[in-house]
């Protein structure tokens, strides 16, 4: 059976406000593909999700770790979020998600190798 990403009864979040992050999530970006679902997700994690403003995301939830990367934030003097909160378990949720996105390479063995219990369940 088929998880409706609408549905989030049966899905593990690691509070509401992650329940809530996912809920608003899919909503802003529901003319994506179901495939995105996962990557909505790990974005909507709460030490992710306080990097960056929803409402400032175009194309997807990872525009502003884009940004980031390019500096094209400093270079065009906006602000779509910051990888400053990130430490290196959420890091690598990041590049997971990135996977998950466009296929960016990603070492699972990295990740778990360096995530605690809780997120190696959250990352499953």
């Amino acid at each position: 059976m088929k998880e409706n990403p609408r549905n989030c009864s049966q899905v593990y979040f690691s509070n509401e406000a992650h329940k809530h992050n996912f809920q608003k999530c899919v909503q802003k970006f529901a003319n994506r593909t179901k495939e995105y679902t996962s990557t909505y997700y790990l974005a909507t994690y709460p030490d992710i999700f306080k990097c960056f403003e929803l409402e400032q995301q175009e194309t997807g939830p990872f525009d502003w770790y884009f940004d980031c990367l390019d500096n094209i934030s400093l270079q065009e003097h906006r602000s779509t979020g910051s990888t400053a909160p990130l430490t290196g378990q959420t890091t690598a949720l990041v590049n997971l998600a990135l996977n998950l996105w466009n296929g960016k390479e990603f070492d699972l063995a990295s990740g778990l190798y360096i995530w605690d219990s809780e997120l190696y369940s959250f990352a499953l």
